[in-house]
């Protein structure tokens, strides 16, 4: 496995090896986040890695591959309405193959901890697509298994639910790095 940590565009393999991953998607309520035909999309990860100002000069992207293969991808940013809060595991995808791998929390999210020790607050957020998520951390909290295995990686039982909260102008749900 070879992580690549990117802050915009520059490296040609990797972008490359987004756009075809990437270019797979079909579902509706996520594709015009990821699939570069929606790369002039704000709220597109191509488009935010294009962006000069983009959301990963202050924080980083990571794509994982295996052998020049696609496997996931996850990244961190300062929350531009307060600086003290980090977001992480932003524009997470993972390819169908490597779901249930529990790769995003071996490889990336330990680094974007490692990242963000300066920030009072490192977020997760989910919205109400991915609700399934915070029931996963809520169940963890409580001490109770998250999935049908109990493989969860100890990593994401540091993280609190802490309800709703609007980040970026939209209610999500949030869980919350305890340090």
């Amino acid at each position: 496995m070879l992580l690549h940590e990117l802050h915009d565009s520059s490296n040609e393999f990797v972008m490359n090896l987004l756009g075809v991953s990437l270019s797979n998607i079909t579902d509706n309520d996520i594709i015009k986040n990821y699939h570069p035909d929606y790369k002039n999309d704000p709220a597109n990860i191509f488009y935010i890695l294009n962006d000069v100002k983009g959301r990963y000069k202050h924080g980083c992207y990571y794509v994982l591959e295996d052998n020049g293969e696609y496997v996931c991808s996850a990244g961190y940013n300062e929350y531009d309405l307060d600086q003290t809060i980090a977001l992480a595991l932003t524009r997470a995808y993972v390819d169908p193959k490597y779901r249930a791998k529990y790769y995003m929390g071996e490889y990336i999210l330990p680094k974007i901890i490692d990242s963000t020790t300066s920030y009072n607050h490192l977020y997760i957020t989910a919205d109400s697509h991915n609700s399934a998520i915070y029931q996963w951390f809520d169940r963890a909290h409580q001490g109770k298994r998250p999935t049908m295995f109990n493989n969860w990686p100890d990593i994401y039982r540091k993280f609190k639910p802490i309800g709703k909260k609007t980040i970026y102008y939209t209610e999500q749900y949030v869980m919350e790095y305890q340090r």
